[in-house]
């Protein structure tokens, strides 16, 4: 396999300059549209993949970036190497999997969202249990790197892409560290993690997040930037390199990103019709990928009125 420091960055993602697309954290945080939650495994079976990915083709969704994990080490799919590390914390049906094809035949381009659920006091069950609790960096590291690369490799050219999270967790060189154990002089394998994202096929493009309004690059061999923001107007810092696709990532609705407990209705759209046009045609002039992230509930429903206005954005545009 071509090795990551020998590849042009960029190169997988020169798809995206032109793409407008959607994210849901569907998460174990999430709830149903009454407030109510089901239990993992029940939330998995119940998640309704028809009518979600029906819904994103109605309204000509480009890609969309789906949370695989987030705050808890949970996967809606059958995972060994999870299972082994901690039992229970898998699905027996394949969600993920399923709504990756149906995404395909629907010609919407498939973006996994990783976090290694180590970057706060979510989950101490899974950090002791990975290695990052007890600072045993190198098994750490094994270890999400070998999820990632049996998802890679489970996936396939179902995945276009990657986008990892909470860097700032286990490499204090960007803008933020949120490091929660004795690292000394200890540096995350980033060589390691692209590889293995890349192991299911090498033009799968990817991201690592160095926080809002931030462009820097933990590894060599990223491929488009992670752009997150919560303003519109943000300004990234440093500036984009050429070989990097450039990449903005924001809430349409709420900027908690998930539908999480205590909510019992979706939130109104942050932004009127035409500030959202604007904003992603100041995106398409600069070869940016365009990414909303709409509130989803337990069971695969979207927010509608976040929906229906992305649709009507997509229309306006001429997209």
């Amino acid at each position: 396999m071509e090795k990551t420091s020998e590849r042009r960055p960029g190169a997988a993602a020169a798809w995206m300059k032109s793409s407008v697309g959607v994210s849901f954290h569907w998460t174990t945080h999430s709830v149903l549209t009454d407030g109510t939650s089901l239990p993992f495994r029940e939330a998995a079976e119940r998640f309704d993949a028809v009518s979600f990915v029906r819904d994103l083709k109605r309204v000509r969704a480009d890609h969309v970036i789906f949370t695989l994990t987030h705050a808890e080490q949970y996967l809606a799919l059958p995972c060994g190497p999870l299972e082994e590390l901690l039992p229970g914390r898998t699905a027996e049906r394949d969600l993920i999997g399923e709504i990756a094809a149906r995404l395909a035949e629907a010609g919407i381009r498939f973006i996994a969202y990783y976090n290694h659920s180590c970057n706060g006091g979510d989950d101490p069950a899974w950090k002791k249990a990975c290695g990052y609790a007890s600072a045993d960096l190198d098994r750490f590291a094994g270890n999400i790197c070998g999820i990632v690369s049996f998802l890679a490799g489970r996936y396939g050219k179902a995945l276009s892409g990657w986008w990892f999270d909470s860097a700032y967790s286990v490499d204090p060189r960007g803008p933020h560290d949120t490091i929660t154990c004795d690292m000394g002089g200890w540096r995350f394998p980033w060589d390691k993690l692209l590889s293995a994202a890349k192991s299911g096929h090498e033009d799968c493009a990817v991201a690592v997040n160095a926080g809002i309004g931030s462009n820097f690059l933990y590894a060599s061999g990223t491929d488009y930037y992670a752009g997150e923001t919560v303003d519109l107007e943000e300004v990234f810092r440093p500036d984009e390199i050429n070989g990097v696709v450039g990449h903005r990532w924001t809430c349409l609705d709420s900027t908690d990103w998930v539908f999480h407990r205590g909510r019992g209705s979706f939130s109104a759209p942050r932004f009127p019709l035409e500030t959202v046009c604007e904003f992603v045609r100041k995106n398409l002039a600069s070869e940016r990928m365009t990414t909303f992230n709409l509130e989803i509930a337990q069971d695969g429903a979207i927010n509608p009125a976040s929906l229906e206005l992305f649709g009507e954005m997509k229309k306006r545009i001429g997209m």
